[in-house]
């Protein structure tokens, strides 16, 4: 994807590539004419002679060159390279390699890396493509080609007798770590989503307040409404213990997230899994901090994912996998999402450069650090 495959008579990706023949012989300059050829008038407002606009490589080689120059890039991370591309291209992946330690298994994520005739390509059905507003002309794509739905199961009765507010805490910093990466579709996601279909948008609804409303939409099918009633679809989709988890007597902490003295506290007195698991969690939210405010892996155009990273919930039932067909079978009826959540210009600056890779260097170690929690918390059956 780093050049635009329609310029077939250029090298692609690795600098190697056939160059265009003609399929027959030329025509000889100086030859008798067997028949006469007689051309048309021609009006004088048509151009006597054409233009073709070739991306310009040099603006390629010349940001690559600043990458190496300022970023983290090793130059023996490179072996043979046949363009400046492709020397830049194998020390970009070792570099992403060191950051992630291990394939991830639980999330589905891709880097690739795309000039901007690409970007433009997998994203001119969308409505709001104009809106890619490119920096430079290399560009960061994150991509999502499946999406695999994991839940807890059978392992969240361990988690609640380790803590209470365990289970809320995963959750919690599963949203965020997916607000700096790529979206993972939690308890949360759902209950956001059913709220707009169903519920006007008020996560917090009565069934006071959205039977009327309900009543309209269905034409007074009691059956169909009470199907769809706050007090009978939001348990199923996000449980109280998830959403609004009960005050532990003796605790003096506000927040309902475990802060990080009794993570350590957790972990020290808790044997094998719940450990482990206080252990990510611990990392996470390291990183969180470290990160503060920057988007990471989240920045630059967004390219409406049609996949996420993975749906990640306490239980599966019936009515996530309703939410979950509506919602993919609504995206491809559109026909503006994309396997893409993300296109991210590289910067040309030493500030920026820098400053990208640290932000990219966090965004990917969450990751690493995420799919090692699910890894641990995610039931097998």
């Amino acid at each position: 994807m780093l050049f635009d495959p329609s310029f077939t008579d250029r090298a692609v990706d690795a600098g190697v590539g056939a160059s265009w023949q003609p399929p027959v012989t030329a025509v000889a300059q100086y030859r008798p004419a067997d028949c006469v050829l007689t051309l048309p008038d021609v009006c004088e407002e048509v151009p006597a002679s054409a233009s073709v606009k070739w991306r310009n490589d040099e603006s390629l080689d010349a940001i690559v060159l600043e990458q190496f120059r300022h970023g983290p890039l090793r130059a023996e991370d490179v072996e043979a390279p046949v363009s400046p591309v492709d020397a830049f291209r194998q020390a970009f992946f070792a570099w992403v390699r060191r950051q992630l330690p291990a394939p991830l298994r639980f999330l589905s994520f891709g880097l690739e890396l795309c000039d901007t005739n690409a970007v433009i390509d997998a994203i001119q059905h969308q409505y709001e493509h104009d809106d890619f507003k490119p920096r430079t002309s290399l560009h960061l794509g994150v991509k999502s080609t499946d999406e695999w739905v994991h839940e807890v199961g059978a392992f969240a009765e361990p988690l609640r007798r380790a803590h209470p507010l365990l289970l809320h805490t995963i959750s919690n910093i599963v949203d965020r770590v997916s607000g700096k990466t790529v979206l993972v579709r939690t308890p949360g996601w759902f209950l956001c989503e059913a709220s707009c279909l169903h519920w006007e948008g008020n996560e917090s609804a009565t069934d006071e307040d959205v039977r009327a409303w309900l009543n309209d939409v269905y034409g007074d099918d009691a059956e169909v409404v009470d199907r769809y009633l706050p007090s009978e679809l939001r348990p199923l989709l996000c449980p109280d213990e998830i959403r609004v988890p009960g005050k532990v007597e003796g605790r003096r902490v506000r927040s309902s997230v475990l802060s990080d003295n009794e993570l350590r506290q957790l972990r020290a007195d808790s044997p094998g899994m719940v450990a482990r698991v206080c252990d990510h969690l611990l990392v996470l939210k390291q990183l969180l901090s470290k990160a503060g405010k920057s988007d990471c892996l989240a920045d630059g155009y967004d390219a409406q994912p049609i996949y996420s990273g993975c749906t990640f919930v306490l239980s599966q039932n019936e009515r996530m996998g309703e939410l979950l067909d509506d919602h993919m079978n609504n995206a491809f009826s559109a026909g503006e999402s994309s396997e893409y959540s993300r296109f991210i210009s590289f910067s040309d600056t030493r500030r920026g450069i820098r400053a990208q890779y640290a932000q990219w260097g966090l965004g990917l170690r969450m990751l690493h650090h995420l799919d090692r929690l699910m890894a641990l918390v995610v039931d097998p059956n």
